[in-house]
């Protein structure tokens, strides 16, 4: 799993994103300026997915973040996540990773999870705009929920030293 300090790989992905079915990139993002926070989950509909991606929806926080984007990614094609989202109303884009290969890039590709294989370990990553990993979390049990303050103060570092309220320090 990339740490932090370390590079995030570029990718560019099929996504929905308000109904409609767009590509999105790092790129786009980060080489105008917003960080990233980029999170991989299993499944679109799996019960413990939908409640994480649901209380991302729901931070109050992450969505008031001036230059910063939360995108969300997964296995599942583009037309479970159009369907996942308007049954849930996620406003950010949710990407299609259907060959694995971000998963795999980003080191969450699990070999197997709940009979599926391939399919990406739920994690977290706050990605500046120098696309620098300035956060990084994956759960060890299913129903772990990340740190949502520490995700916040992250997205807003832009490459500088911050340090967190648990005193870690990220870059």
């Amino acid at each position: 799993m990339l740490q932090t300090g370390q590079t995030a790989p570029t990718f560019e992905l099929p996504g929905a994103s308000g109904g409609r079915i767009d590509t999105h990139g790092l790129a786009e993002y980060a080489d105008n300026g917003w960080a990233v926070v980029l999170v991989s989950y299993p499944f679109d509909f799996h019960p413990v997915c939908t409640t994480q991606m649901c209380t991302l929806r729901d931070s109050e926080t992450l969505s008031l973040l001036e230059n910063t984007v939360v995108l969300g990614i997964s296995t599942d094609s583009v037309y479970s996540h159009r369907a996942f989202a308007q049954k849930h109303r996620i406003d950010f884009p949710l990407l299609s990773d259907s060959g694995g290969h971000v998963a795999e890039a980003y080191g969450v590709r699990a070999e197997e999870l709940d009979d599926h294989r391939g399919v990406a370990r739920s994690t977290i990553f706050v990605v500046d705009p120098d696309r620098t990993v300035q956060f990084a979390w994956q759960s060890e049990e299913t129903a772990d929920e990340p740190d949502l303050e520490a995700v916040e103060n992250a997205a807003r570092c832009h490459g500088d030293e911050c340090e967190l309220p648990d005193g870690k320090s990220y870059l």
